[in-house]
């Protein structure tokens, strides 16, 4: 009976918890995104609708979760020959496609191809939010609000001005260029010849400059 007691009392909270969550207002979510105060609240509300979206409280309803939780297990359970994380594959691609436009001498085309395609989302979105809200709203923009960012590098120091984060290419290079041989690239090609020129090509389009630390925690700084 106590144990049934329990259970109701533990499923109550669960969904007062849902409800408290879908009932969360744009003013709630612009105060998280603001951190230290650091942002307008007002500001961050008046951005397109697509600032906000992924914060809107509808994470119970996707029916996908089940996959997402096994697919969370999998990866993580796999720790030989290194241990596997979400942008395990992400990654290889990005080195794959690197290490092709470094053997044919294109590796700036390749970085501004890349900053191309993204353009637009940075003029209608993060160059208007820049604006609005200040220099330091683009490392937030390209860093925790994305996925491709967030993904990527899964584990993000925020701080004012500054981004801090473990590289997630090292580990995987070396142990492909170790056991595999086949990539022409080093390490410190991903740092100079990917990373620093999308994330310059990005805050050009911004119309900010930033400052970029390369090393196994790789730091971006707005200046």
């Amino acid at each position: 009976m106590d144990s049934k007691i329990t259970c109701s009392a533990s499923l109550l909270s669960t969904v007062s918890a849902h409800e408290k969550s879908a009932a969360m207002t744009r003013r709630d979510f612009a105060k998280k995104a603001a951190g230290a105060g650091a942002i307008s609240v007002l500001a961050l509300m008046s951005l397109p609708p697509l600032a906000y979206a992924w914060m809107d409280g509808k994470l119970p309803e996707r029916d996908d979760l089940g996959d997402a939780v096994k697919a969370l297990i999998k990866t993580y359970s796999t720790t030989d020959p290194y241990p596997l994380k979400f942008n395990d594959g992400l990654v290889k691609i990005h080195l794959q496609s690197l290490d092709f436009a470094v053997r044919k001498g294109l590796e700036k085309e390749h970085a501004e191809h890349f900053v191309y395609v993204l353009g637009p989302v940075f003029e209608r979105h993060i160059k208007p939010a820049v604006q609005k809200l200040g220099k330091n709203i683009f490392l937030w923009g390209i860093f925790e609000r994305t996925g491709c960012s967030y993904q990527l590098y899964e584990h993000i120091n925020i701080k004012e001005g500054e981004r801090s984060f473990p590289c997630p290419y090292k580990n995987v290079l070396e142990y492909w260029n170790k056991e595999l041989g086949t990539f022409q690239i080093v390490w410190n090609d991903v740092c100079t010849k990917w990373c620093s020129l999308t994330w310059n090509g990005y805050a050009k389009v911004a119309g900010v400059e930033i400052k970029i630390e390369p090393g196994e925690t790789c730091k971006v700084m707005v200046v």
